[in-house]
């Protein structure tokens, strides 16, 4: 699963060669719990603009569905920008979940 985040980070960093890509792995796969149908979750943290971001979401699933093609598996990555998560983090319960359960993965 490390292995498929990191490939995952590094086509994002090709979107998005201005950031520093920081991936937070968060649901059943962050709990322990997943099972062989499970997705891969997981929050991408970029310097991006949020309207940089949208723009490029078509872009984002296409990189998915190649994963998807290689490795069998469902990746559900969210791209938000890091300082929009960090000052929103006490507004949505969505990412104070993530920040408080979330594990952080290297890539």
């Amino acid at each position: 699963m490390t292995i498929i985040i990191t490939k995952l980070c590094s086509r994002i960093a090709l979107l998005f060669p201005q950031s520093k890509i920081e991936a937070i792995l968060f649901s059943s796969y962050a709990r322990g719990d997943a099972d062989s149908g499970s997705d891969i979750d997981v929050l991408l943290l970029v310097d991006a603009s949020r309207q940089d971001i949208s723009d490029r979401n078509w872009q984002i699933g296409d990189l998915t569905a190649e994963l998807l093609l290689d490795y069998g598996v469902v990746v559900s990555p969210f791209v938000e920008n890091r300082e929009y998560f960090n000052r929103s983090l006490q507004l949505f319960p969505f990412y104070s979940n993530i920040k408080s359960e979330g594990v952080r993965i290297s890539a």
